[in-house]
């Protein structure tokens, strides 16, 4: 892989890699949206980042910027580390100047590869771009100051599909050094049913919602949201979205029943931390409102698209549509509009045909 890494992101999880990347003696980039220069203007002024809590250390960083054109001229590696909600705004500045051969690596994806893929094709003057996304983020992590990351937990396992799947080997092969926990799954759509978020976060929130008002931002999610009733619920979102993959023929991450019973349900599953891991996450507080990303980017771009390829294959969701059409009304927005199918470019495909197209890129 030659270097520098170019990080497209400022927020928690950006900072993160980009400290944690520069540490373990990787040349690191990190670019972020202009749009963001209030909050990054520190880091973008020093250059340096401060990780507490697992990593506990400072790093200089190669360089900071918010050019885009700069900051991937001479990268082969991408890593777009933002919410899915953002990533239409950082395609608009990275599709510009992208060259061949690059890989562009999306964490997480939400299925942000098969629409960064549809975007090139319409849009791109190179066509020859590879693109891959990752189920979760490398970290449970948050800003806690200017420049300043805590980081809580460390993924132990994490999965990684690149579009075409026919690619994925080889992707994989240039960045595994970068993370030795990636493991390859069938395809995109593998890595994008195995993203916990879409899973835990809504049903979580939304049987919360009165107390989450009430607590103006004292609420702890995994130490309180999750008892029984929740917790059945997060299982039949599961089962569906399992459900649907076993019809289309691909993998996912699968858990076992008993892992959905605790406060953390599945979301610690693939992390680690040195001590009370469950406890760690416990202390993650939020949501602190309804327009939270638990809401207004898992709903849209984690399970709208599972619900829609349902319809494809005749296999019906009705828990994931009630949870979509429940957090509508809400927040008063239409989450049916997020990532459709045909913003993936598998719009009047049948299965054969979208399975296909996800292995083979025609």
């Amino acid at each position: 892989m030659k270097e520098p890494i170019c990080i497209l992101g400022g927020g928690n999880g950006g900072h993160q890699m980009a400290v944690d990347l520069t540490l373990r003696g990787f040349k690191v980039v990190l670019c972020e949206h202009p749009d963001f220069k209030a909050s990054f203007k520190n880091t973008l002024d020093t250059g340096v980042i401060e990780s507490t809590g697992l990593i506990e250390d400072r790093a200089k960083i190669h360089k900071v910027t918010m050019n885009f054109k700069k900051a991937l001229e001479n990268s082969e590696v991408i890593y777009l580390v933002v919410p899915a909600i953002a990533h239409e705004s950082f395609f608009d500045m990275l599709i510009p100047y992208l060259k061949d051969e690059q890989l562009v690596v999306i964490w997480a994806g939400d299925a942000g590869a098969l629409r960064l893929a549809k975007r090139i094709e319409n849009e791109a003057s190179v066509k020859n771009i590879k693109i891959a996304e990752v189920n979760t983020l490398p970290y449970g992590t948050r800003l806690v100051g200017p420049s300043k990351v805590e980081l809580f937990v460390k993924a132990k396992r994490m999965l990684y599909s690149a579009f075409p799947a026919k690619d994925t080997e080889f992707t994989l092969s240039l960045i595994k050094e970068t993370f030795p926990v990636l493991e390859s799954i069938d395809n995109v759509l593998s890595v994008s049913f195995s993203n916990p978020n879409p899973t835990v976060h809504p049903p979580g929130t939304l049987l919360n919602i009165g107390r989450i008002q009430w607590s103006k931002g004292e609420f702890y999610l995994y130490r309180e949201g999750i008892t029984e009733a929740p917790a059945r619920i997060i299982k039949k979102v599961y089962d569906e979205t399992l459900g649907v993959a076993n019809v289309f023929g691909f993998r996912m991450r699968e858990f076992e029943e008993e892992k959905f019973r605790n406060p953390c349900s599945i979301m610690n599953e693939d992390f680690w931390a040195p001590f009370d891991k469950a406890g760690i996450v416990a202390q993650m507080r939020g949501p602190s409102n309804i327009y939270n990303r638990y809401i207004i980017e898992d709903l849209p771009y984690g399970l709208a698209h599972r619900s829609q390829l349902g319809k494809v294959v005749n296999k019906s969701t009705p828990i994931i549509d009630s949870i979509i059409n429940l957090g509508s009304a809400v927040c008063e927005m239409d989450f049916w509009k997020g990532r459709t199918l045909n913003d993936l470019g598998l719009a009047g495909k049948t299965k054969d045909e979208i399975m296909n197209y996800i292995q083979l890129g025609n």
